[in-house]
């Protein structure tokens, strides 16, 4: 049977925004008229608005092996673009090219490179295991401006065979959210279909965010459509020795969290606030397996894969075919002139080059014509250049 359950504020609008970026742990569940749901439960707010439904065992153990299959690598590379739901901005969990802050706010910041000396013209908020698959309606920031709107993101892009072999359990996922919330259900996929090249085909969804080992600080999401209901699974990796407990998802405002585990499915309203509670270890022993001590220091090494469902709501702008192509266009005459522009472009690197080999200090000049942004990648992903400091 299904118990339903009533909820009220117990914390202002206001003094809930003011903790936006923070965290709350079990604790602040365990107590009078606070709930820590691991049951069948449907929670409704006093004025009568849905905050969740939640149900125990429904996904078969073939779908999540099969999205296991399919997300579980890609979940784990860590982003720095999470802005509150990162967290409180942590040296601990910041990438190691960050220097100084420039224009720091709580949760995000500027920065001088620790590598190159130069300003990024990106801001930058704690690194976190949290990737996007399926669509997504904004340009590729790593084309500074010029990429197509309306994309494929990097994991379809490159990962083809694993998008087509997750989608039985995305629609697995989709058969529960047409079953809890059919009247959301119904918008959101009748809002989808209007632009079917940016749908992930059978369902009410465009995009799936995926996590690994992440705990979020409070928040609300952003992005996704109003009107729709975001969708939450959880895997724990079998593969993975360092279990845990915790982990909660919770609605602070309400005093009210759920423990979502491997074949459950959470329908929750994902415009109220909300973040986990922290990870409660089950053993004294930490498995490294090929975990940093970035990654320990942080508890970015439990086994928890947790993905959300939903629509962008800004993906019916995709409606216009001509936001699917890169903003430079796809015919002759770009072509002709992108290419007569990379050459003029590869003479005056040439003589760049000439130049760098008549210098004694090499290294320094390489760096100073590489753009910085790569240089921080390399350096972060590969350690390419760590020895070398530049001030420029």
């Amino acid at each position: 049977m299904v118990k339903k359950i009533i909820v009220k504020k117990i914390i202002s609008d206001e003094n809930i925004k003011n903790k936006e970026g923070e965290y709350f742990p079990e604790s602040f569940y365990n107590k009078k008229d606070r709930y820590i749901i691991d049951y069948d439960c449907d929670v409704y707010t006093n004025s009568g608005k849905l905050l969740l439904k939640f149900r125990k065992n429904v996904i078969p153990p073939k779908y999540t092996d099969i999205a296991l299959k399919a997300y579980l690598e890609a979940s784990k590379k860590k982003h720095e673009n999470r802005g509150a739901a990162a967290g409180e901005l942590d040296r601990n969990k910041l990438a190691n090219y960050i220097g100084t802050f420039v224009n720091k706010s709580k949760f995000r910041t500027g920065f001088y490179s620790s590598v190159s000396g130069k300003k990024s013209k990106q801001a930058t908020s704690n690194l976190s295991k949290s990737n996007i698959i399926g669509f997504f309606d904004v340009p590729d920031r790593n084309l500074k401006g010029k990429g197509a709107p309306c994309r494929l993101t990097a994991f379809n892009r490159d990962n083809p065979e694993l998008w087509k072999t997750g989608l039985p359990f995305i629609k697995k996922c989709n058969e529960q959210f047409k079953k809890l919330i059919p009247t959301n259900y119904k918008i959101q996929y009748d809002r989808a279909q209007q632009t079917p090249n940016f749908v992930i085909p059978g369902t009410a969804f465009s995009t799936i965010t995926i996590n690994y080992s992440w705990r979020t600080a409070l928040h609300q999401d952003k992005g996704d459509l109003k009107e729709g209901f975001g969708n939450l699974i959880v895997i724990e990796d079998p593969n993975n020795k360092n279990t845990y407990n915790g982990s909660y998802i919770g609605f602070p405002q309400y005093g009210v969290c759920v423990d979502v585990r491997t074949g459950d499915f959470l329908a929750m309203d994902v415009h109220e606030w909300h973040c986990n509670t922290e990870f409660k270890k089950k053993t004294n022993k930490i498995f490294k397996d090929g975990f940093k001590d970035i990654d320990i220091k942080n508890n970015w090494h439990f086994n928890r894969l947790s993905m959300v469902m939903y629509l962008r709501e800004k993906m019916i702008k995709c409606k216009n075919k001509s936001l699917w192509k890169n903003k430079l266009g796809g015919g002759k005459k770009n072509k002709q002139k992108d290419k007569h522009k990379y050459k003029n472009s590869n003479n005056k690197y040439k003589q760049k080059d000439k130049n760098i080999y008549n210098n004694e200090n090499i290294e320094t000049k390489i760096l100073k014509y590489l753009p910085h942004e790569y240089i921080d990648y390399m350096n972060y992903h590969y350690g390419l250049f760590n020895d070398i400091k530049v001030n420029l």
